[in-house]
């Protein structure tokens, strides 16, 4: 794997799901393909986050739109999570865009399900 590209994935259920850190290339594409070869469980999903990836190549993308037929992995069944994904995804897959979450004004974003909906950031917590 290239220094400027990085990949991590899990397995959940028969769902192959793919972190990419870097930079997607034509090398970047071939690891993925050859990552979907291995690790590829039929009848699953793959869901590729492409939040960590720092560029995009046009050719990382024609190399993975011209060999994905070549993996077992179905276009249909291949999400690509992220706003970046527009610029990588073949056709005939899916992108993914989940808005982030805003948190609520004056809350310190700390709480563990965010009840004080900040109203400790304005009182003083003395007892």
């Amino acid at each position: 794997m290239s220094a400027d590209f990085q990949m991590l994935f899990r397995h959940n259920n028969d769902n192959l799901h793919v972190r990419m850190l870097g930079v997607f290339d034509g090398n970047s594409a071939h690891e993925l393909l050859n990552l979907f070869l291995r690790e590829y469980r039929s009848g699953g999903r793959v869901f590729v986050d492409t939040a960590g990836v720092r560029e995009i190549m046009p050719f990382g993308s024609k190399v993975l739109q011209a060999r994905l037929c070549q993996t077992p992995v179905p276009a249909s069944q291949l999400f690509f999570k992220g706003e970046k994904g527009f610029r990588i995804a073949p056709s005939g897959s899916r992108v993914l865009v989940v808005p982030q979450k805003k948190k609520k004004e004056g809350c310190c974003g700390k709480c563990a399900h965010c009840a004080c909906h900040g109203s400790h950031a304005h009182h003083d917590h003395e007892h």
